[in-house]
């Protein structure tokens, strides 16, 4: 597909494959692309697409061999061919100084042993030739520019002690503090939270303004590209199939791939009439404190309030979706509620009986009928382990069962969950994002669990496998009457989802009630924050976004009064002096919110 390829920034004839035992693997073919000075280019494109090795091959990342570039391949920039360019000179004058990347992931890209400080102070002085008073001067105004207060304490701080949305503004922070004017964003909102991503979306369009830096955003959802790109490409298998301005894009599509990305959830299903239906969990005034130690004497001085209260029931066959910025309580929620961390006070009973009160041996027992599927399969699979161990992990534990029985059973999961029954034969890193997640799903099966825990189910894999695992666990729950509950900050999957849900604001529940008319017709100020903070394709850019004024405050010091009142555009001097409990509003929707009472 040829677009021309004049233009401040352009790719003509770019072909990229890598050297593996069976000979060569094509990774990119992308005939022409063009980008305009200031201009916003959008790549969308599932995983494996070549998004990041574009990326990386604009800045000669990429190790050759095992990389091949073709010799007839150009990536043009400001005049120049940066494949025809050396290391030396790509280092001296192209990274950082004109070029510079946001990574996905801000804690690989961060040191851990070194303050903020001192990693954005040594960026300025290997790259502005500041003194060190200069470079922390500078340090302090770019991470003041990015929307990080108090920028002296902030640098003396560890990665680690930041949030996802602070260590994604310290990277943006730290690709401009070398005065780039093309800017690499490769997913750079991925795992945060909508408010956050809102705000990290604001703070590159403001520095596109203020600037004039040209932005290259690399996302797997066409939401994304909506609000914050001017002109997009559609890469498939590494070539770019369709392109043109966002809307058109959006609006006409020409290619079926194209129509899939922006289909990215399936038809929400139809529920059934569910008749009675027993209740399964009931929480009472589930509290969880965590001691804050002072002195060399470890004396407890304050208690995080990460859960405060909370109550709730799930019925059989329900789908709970759980929702709110990260450290509003939702994990350690569901961590108490397991029995995975013992609770500061309250009750949480399963089919009658309370979980706080078993012996080991008895709750041991009883994990076999809940069970959790973790956030990122990369991690919660033993890499050294074959698929058929780590599926059969449970049966050992719970069940004696025969080697043939043993193997038989792993072929029906890796079945159900629609993998070979040879997959089991294999391990991990020989399977994309997607069918590591549905592995995850079938060790969870494996006992025959009536409750299962969804904890981002799919926040590391692409739009394209989201539609399929979601498909899947909705049909694994029609076919054995299966409860979930689901925390995800992507709430187009919860509502996707869930049947009933929860919106928690540091430690307690601020509106719960049916999933439908939550998502329709949010009561809570900050429910309604949450969901005008989700980008959709009929938003014309980032002022259709609703962007959460400050942060949220902190579990220790909780202000008095409303807990949402220092956000909220319409608090009151009530809601500064009372804090409002949970009241009916109809329909089984409850509202904590002095306003409509």
């Amino acid at each position: 597909m040829k677009t021309g390829s004049s233009g401040y920034f352009s790719i003509e004839n770019l072909n990229v494959g890598f050297k593996i035992f069976e000979g060569e693997k094509k990774a990119l073919s992308i005939e022409s692309l063009s980008i305009q000075k200031g201009e916003a280019y959008g790549l969308v494109g599932e995983s494996g697409a070549g998004k990041t090795v574009l990326a990386q091959t604009i800045l000669r990342l990429l190790p050759c061999p095992p990389c091949i570039i073709g010799k007839e391949s150009k990536i043009n920039f400001d005049g120049e061919n940066l494949l025809a360019l050396d290391e030396k000179d790509m280092r001296r004058r192209i990274r950082g100084k004109k070029i510079a990347m946001i990574f996905q992931d801000p804690m690989s890209t961060l040191n851990p042993v070194f303050t903020v400080g001192e990693q954005l102070t040594g960026v300025f002085l290997r790259h502005r030739a500041a003194g060190r008073r200069a470079a922390a001067k500078g340090v302090a105004e770019m991470l003041e520019r990015v929307r990080l207060p108090d920028a002296e304490r902030l640098m003396k701080k560890y990665p680690h002690e930041l949030s996802g949305g602070q260590r994604q503004r310290v990277i943006i922070a730290a690709a401009l503090s070398c005065g780039a004017e093309f800017l690499i964003a490769d997913e750079p909102t991925r795992n945060l939270d909508v408010t956050i991503q809102a705000g990290i979306l604001e703070i590159i369009s403001d520095l596109r303004r203020e600037l004039g830096i040209t932005v290259l955003f690399i996302a797997n959802n066409m939401g994304l590209v909506s609000v914050c790109c001017d002109k997009v490409a559609v890469l498939k298998e590494g070539a770019a199939i369709e392109s043109g301005p966002v809307r058109e894009v959006i609006d006409r599509p020409k290619s079926d791939y194209t129509r899939l990305l922006l289909k990215s959830l399936p038809d929400k299903p139809v529920p059934a009439d569910p008749g009675e239906r027993k209740t399964l969990f009931i929480v009472k005034d589930l509290k969880k404190y965590f001691p804050v130690w002072k002195g060399h004497f470890r004396r407890e001085a304050k208690q995080i309030k990460a859960v405060d209260g909370v109550s709730l029931e799930i019925r059989a066959g329900d789908t709970l979706g759980i929702v709110g910025e990260s450290g509003c309580g939702k994990t350690t929620l569901i961590n108490v509620l397991l029995n995975l961390d013992s609770p500061t006070a309250g009750e949480a009973e399963f089919e009658g009986l309370n979980l706080y009160r078993l012996s080991k041996s008895r709750m041991r027992s009883m994990r076999r009928h809940i069970q959790v599927v973790f956030q990122d399969p990369f991690w919660s699979l033993n890499p050294r382990m074959l698929i058929r161990d780590i599926i059969g992990e449970p049966l050992k534990v719970h069940a004696r069962l025969s080697a043939g029985d043993y193997n038989r059973k792993a072929a029906e999961l890796l079945e159900l969950v629609g993998l070979p029954p040879e997959a089991a034969y294999r391990f991990p890193h020989e399977f994309s994002g997607g069918q590591r997640q549905r592995v995850a799903i079938a060790r969870a099966l494996a006992l025959e669990a009536r409750f299962i825990v969804l904890d981002e189910p799919t926040s590391s894999i692409d739009v394209v496998s989201q539609a399929q695992i979601l498909a899947l666990l909705e049909d694994l729950k029609r076919r054995y009457n299966l409860t979930y509950v689901i925390i995800s900050h992507d709430l187009s999957v919860v509502h996707f989802m869930s049947t009933e849900i929860i919106v928690m604001y540091l430690g307690k529940i601020v509106e719960s009630g049916p999933a439908e008319a939550v998502f329709v017709n949010p009561l809570h100020p900050y429910t309604q924050a949450l969901m005008g903070a989700i980008p959709r394709l009929d938003m014309k850019g980032l002022e259709d976004l609703r962007i959460i004024e400050g942060g949220v405050p902190s579990a220790i010091d909780i202000p008095p009064g409303c807990r949402f009142h220092t956000r909220c555009p319409r608090a009151g001097e009530r809601c500064r002096r009372e804090e409002p409990a949970l009241e009916d509003r109809g329909g089984r929707v409850r509202v904590a919110c002095f306003e409509g009472v």
